[in-house]
């Protein structure tokens, strides 16, 4: 059975929270481990804030470039079907991220929203980028913003929708990805070779 999508239950979980939605959005519940469950708990969060409070300070590339590599290894060894392709600067663009949702696997950016922030990416088409914000808005938070939009119908896929102009300009306006040089991100795709 599929579960829908959660919200974040503190300011700084976004990580932790659109990883798990990641493999909720891929995955039965019932074919999720426990342990890769246990693994994204343990190794995200793992920032302090500016008076060194840890997890305060969210969820770093490191750890999430550590991670990716870990679930794949995890994976291959347990055969749990799904690869994560960990990229970064320039490799953050329309194919490679046009490719993965195509194929029906999603992705996981690091973007921005009032400070730097994780969400999922799980359909795409000529114009805009369908995503998962795990951070819960007010309804009218973005009526003055053309380029962003609410949808509430979809809660196992996607709660906004994102013009891809937006997501790919080098701002720091809601959901763009930001200048080439900082970009982060996942691909998360089933493995059917398992």
């Amino acid at each position: 059975m599929k579960v829908p999508l959660r919200f974040q239950v503190t300011e700084f979980d976004c990580g932790t929270v659109s990883l798990l939605n990641a493999f909720s959005y891929l995955f039965e519940r019932e074919e999720i481990p426990a342990e890769l469950v246990k693994a994204i708990h343990t190794y995200t969060l793992d920032c302090h804030d500016e008076k060194g409070k840890l997890g305060e300070g969210g969820t770093s590339k490191d750890a999430i470039a550590k991670l990716s590599s870990w679930i794949t290894d995890y994976a291959n060894v347990r055969n749990f079907g799904v690869k994560c392709t960990h990229l970064s600067n320039k490799d953050v663009n329309l194919d490679n991220i046009r490719d993965c949702i195509e194929k029906g696997g999603v992705v996981f950016a690091r973007c921005h929203q009032s400070n730097e922030h994780y969400v999922i990416m799980t359909e795409i088409d000529e114009a805009n980028v369908y995503l998962f914000d795990p951070y819960y808005l007010g309804e009218d938070h973005f009526d003055l913003d053309p380029e962003v939009g609410f949808i509430f119908d979809e809660p196992f896929k996607y709660n906004r929708i994102v013009k891809l102009k937006r997501l790919f300009s080098n701002t720091k306006k809601n959901f763009s990805l930001g200048k080439e040089e900082n970009r982060e991100c996942v691909l998360i795709e089933k493995n059917s070779e398992v």
